[in-house]
């Protein structure tokens, strides 16, 4: 466990590890508002040494840290943002679709979700699939109860005795949103699917680097070069190929489960306006942050957030 340091003695370390500071008074607020930690733990691997990892580059400054720190909370903003786009959307077509088949009040019934009925599924995956939908109930019916003082979701329970689905899912988590999408029979999802213009398998693909991204941007945890878990891999896409990506082992070395594959989900599910507003975003922010680096490169940086070379290409094609 390392020893509490003032803010005096957090600059004096760091000089010893040659990072120069151009304003130590700033500084001092800055490590004082924002954390030691979030701030040069989570962003001090780009300007490290390579023969010396207890020392940085020479040259090195702590505003170029910062300014990592600063495009990282941007990047959060701008990711949130449009990621919201989705989940509204789908928040919707969730309850729609759902509710011109079964009614608005039938979404605590198990037989009304995808139990393998009439298919040749493994008695096994019938089990599993069982479990996740009684999952899915139980957490419709806790947000119920712990939202039973909203206005709205106390007035239909008073009135009618339960909560219409169009209703509800405003206030189901984007996980449960997406679990419900998944969980639901395949004439139901293949109609949301045909919204965003993409094949049902492919949007539950989608769904789960998403869902992952929004939440690690609502948590403001570190997203520029976050290493995504293996399970909200996408699947290959057009533009995996147009864009020329490498292989190694006959898989893409990017865009499958890193930040470049959320801008790959978002140019999938926005419209074509919406994501031309969120390229020119995520762009605006990576010349900002380049014109304030003189330690490391900008391809440095790309390189880090798992970005091919030729990533700006994407905003061109259809």
């Amino acid at each position: 466990m390392k020893e509490f340091k003032t803010v005096e003695e957090q600059i004096e370390l760091l000089k010893s590890r040659n990072m120069i500071f151009e304003d130590e008074d700033r500084a001092k607020q800055l490590l004082l508002h924002n954390n030691y930690y979030n701030i040069i733990n989570g962003y001090k691997d780009l300007f490290l040494d390579d023969e010396d990892f207890s020392k940085f580059k020479v040259g090195t400054k702590f505003e170029e840290i910062y300014a990592i720190f600063e495009f990282d909370r941007q990047l959060r903003t701008v990711f949130l943002e449009y990621i919201l786009k989705i989940e509204n959307k789908l928040r919707s077509l969730v309850a729609y679709h759902f509710s011109s088949v079964y009614g608005n009040d039938n979404y605590l019934k198990l037989d009304n979700f995808e139990i393998f009925e009439n298919s040749n599924v493994s008695k096994d995956k019938k089990q599993k699939q069982i479990k996740f939908i009684q999952t899915l109930i139980g957490n419709i019916n806790k947000n119920i109860a712990n939202n039973i003082d909203n206005k709205y979701i106390s007035h239909y329970m008073t009135r009618y005795g339960f909560v219409p689905l169009w209703v509800l899912v405003n206030i189901l988590s984007f996980g449960d949103i997406c679990n419900f999408y998944r969980l639901e029979k395949q004439k139901e999802r293949v109609s949301i699917s045909k919204e965003f213009d993409i094949a049902e398998f492919e949007l539950s693909s989608l769904l789960n680097i998403l869902c992952k991204t929004r939440n690690l941007c609502a948590h403001d945890e570190r997203l520029y070069n976050y290493e995504f878990p293996s399970y909200t891999g996408i699947n290959d896409t057009k533009y995996h190929s147009l864009l020329s990506l490498t292989k190694t082992n006959n898989r893409y070395d990017v865009g499958k489960n890193d930040l470049f594959a959320v801008i790959i989900a978002l140019k999938l599910l926005l419209t074509k306006e919406e994501y031309d507003r969120f390229h020119h975003k995520l762009f605006s922010r990576i010349m900002s942050v380049q014109s304030r680096m003189q330690t490391i490169s900008l391809e440095r940086i790309l390189t880090a957030m798992n970005f091919p070379k030729n990533w700006h290409d994407i905003s061109k094609m259809s």
